[in-house]
C-alpha cells in the first residue's frame, strides 16, 4: 500500500496523523488553528485531489477537520457504526466528555474541576448537518481507501466505534489509535472499555499484519510485538489497580494513578483518566467498588 503521513499539531498531546492514501484522507485532524491552518495549506499541496474521508473514530483529534474545513465537511465520509450519531449531534458529545473528565479529574485541584477548553473547544461551529455520511460501515465489510479495498476490523477500547482497516495483500493495517506508541491504553471519554480494549488488540494479533499506520506517532514495522506488549501492559495495570486498592482501601482516582500507575506531576492529569477506567472495569468486573461522585473513589469489595 503506498500511502502519505502528515503529522498535525494537537493541544497537549504531541502530534497526529492523517494519512493520503490515493483520493482518499484517513482522520482529519484536531480542531485547533494550528491543524486547521496546517491542513487548509495541505489541500493546495499534497492533499490535493482528496475526494473522500474515511474516519478511524470520533474522537475530536480525528473528526476536527472534516467538522471545521469546508472543503472536507463537504466529502463524502465513511464511518464505524456509531460514528454517524456522535458527528450528528458532535456538540452534545462534547458536552457529556467534558463532564466525565471534569468528575474523573476532580480532586486535581482546588475548586471546580477544570476541563481544558483548548482541546474541548465548545466556542467554535461544527459544521454537523453538512458531513454527508457515505459508508456506515461495520465488522467484514470492506472500505476503498484509495485505490484499495479494505477490510473492515472492529477494534474497541480506546473507542467502540473504532475501526481498523487492513489491506491483506500488503499487510498494511490503518490502526487509529488501538496500539499507542508507548503501549499503554489511551483513554478516551466516554466509550472506552479496557475489556474491549484486550479485545481489539487480539483481533489485530489474528490478521497478522506487517506495519501498522497508527493515529499517533512513526508506522509500526513490528506489529506482533506491539500487541504483545500492550496486552501485557493492560494486564499489568489491572493488576497495579486491583493490589493497591485491595491494599490500600479506598482511595481516589488521582492517588490510584500515582500509586498504581505511577504517574508524575506532569502525568498525573491523564492517568487518573486511566486509573479511573481500569477501577470502573475492575468494578464490573466485580472485584472492587467504585463510586463516581463527586469524584472516582475505588475501595475494596
Amino acid at each position: 500500500m503506498e500511502y502519505e503521513r502528515l503529522e498535525l499539531f494537537q493541544p497537549h498531546y504531541g502530534t497526529v496523523n492523517i494519512y493520503r492514501i490515493g483520493d482518499t484522507l484517513v482522520d482529519t485532524g484536531h480542531p485547533c488553528p494550528e491543524s486547521r491552518k496546517s491542513v487548509r495549506e495541505a489541500l493546495d499541496g499534497p492533499l490535493a485531489g482528496i475526494d473522500r474521508v474515511v474516519l478511524t473514530h470520533p474522537h475530536i483529534d480525528h473528526v476536527g477537520g472534516c467538522l471545521t474545513i469546508d472543503d472536507l465537511s463537504a466529502l463524502p465520509v465513511t464511518v464505524f457504526e456509531g460514528t454517524d450519531e456522535i458527528l450528528r449531534s458532535f456538540e452534545s458529545y462534547l458536552r457529556d466528555a467534558r463532564e466525565e473528565m471534569a468528575t474523573f479529574g476532580s480532586g486535581l485541584t482546588d475548586g471546580e474541576p477544570q476541563v481544558d477548553d483548548r482541546y474541548f473547544p465548545v466556542d467554535i461551529e461544527y459544521a454537523t448537518d453538512d458531513v454527508e455520511v457515505e459508508q456506515v460501515a461495520s465488522a467484514g465489510d470492506t472500505v476503498s481507501v484509495g485505490p484499495y479495498d479494505c477490510e473492515v476490523i472492529h477494534t474497541p477500547g480506546h473507542s467502540q466505534q473504532h475501526m481498523s482497516l487492513y489491506h491483506e495483500s500488503s499487510g498494511v493495517m490503518l490502526s487509529g489509535d488501538i496500539v499507542s506508541t508507548n503501549g499503554h491504553f489511551m483513554y478516551g471519554p466516554l466509550h472506552w472499555d479496557i475489556g474491549a480494549y484486550k479485545t481489539g488488540l487480539k483481533r489485530i494479533r489474528e490478521c497478522e499484519p506487517e506495519l501498522l499506520l497508527p493515529g499517533h506517532g512513526d508506522p509500526m514495522d513490528d506489529p506482533a510485538e506491539r500487541v504483545e506488549d500492550a496486552l501485557e501492559k493492560a494486564e499489568r495495570a489491572e493488576q497495579a489497580v486491583l493490589s493497591v486498592v485491595r491494599e490500600q482501601g479506598p482511595i481516589p482516582a488521582h492517588d490510584l494513578a500515582v500509586e498504581a500507575l505511577e504517574a508524575t506531576e506532569t502525568t498525573v492529569q491523564f492517568l487518573t483518566n486511566v486509573a479511573s477506567a481500569y477501577a470502573i472495569h475492575l468494578a464490573e468486573a466485580g472485584e472492587i467498588e467504585v463510586e463516581r461522585r463527586p469524584y472516582v473513589v475505588a475501595r475494596p469489595r
